[in-house]
């Protein structure tokens, strides 16, 4: 997984033509959100709701992809998937990455947007 980067933002940018303060807006948002997404797939997986998780997964990976989170909307793809296929297993093995990679993104997008 650690060949796909983190935050894709000079491809980001470029679809935002530029615009630095659009991706600091986008990124302020999804720092509020994706923790919150994360919390239900908690929720969801604790209460054994697979359709919900797979559903959250969705969202998330949508929502990383508009920013350029490259890592983290692989990994809710494949938590996706997982769900859909109703392993507990692979979805409690991809949430604990899922975490780290969100934790590190959300810094990386902290830093972008203390520098913009």
């Amino acid at each position: 997984m650690s060949n796909i980067p983190l935050l894709s933002i000079e491809e980001t940018l470029e679809r935002m033509s530029g615009d630095r303060d659009l991706l600091t807006s986008l990124f302020q948002l999804y720092m509020d959100d994706a923790p919150r997404k994360l919390h239900s797939l908690d929720e969801y997986a604790s209460q054994g709701d697979f359709y919900q998780v797979e559903r959250t997964a969705h969202s998330l990976k949508g929502a990383s992809a508009t920013v350029g989170a490259a890592r983290l909307c692989q990994l809710a793809a494949e938590l996706e998937q997982a769900a859909k296929a109703g392993s507990q297993a692979q979805m409690a093995l991809l949430r604990s990455e899922l975490v780290l990679a969100c934790d590190q993104t959300l810094e990386s997008m902290r830093e972008f947007c203390a520098g913009a």
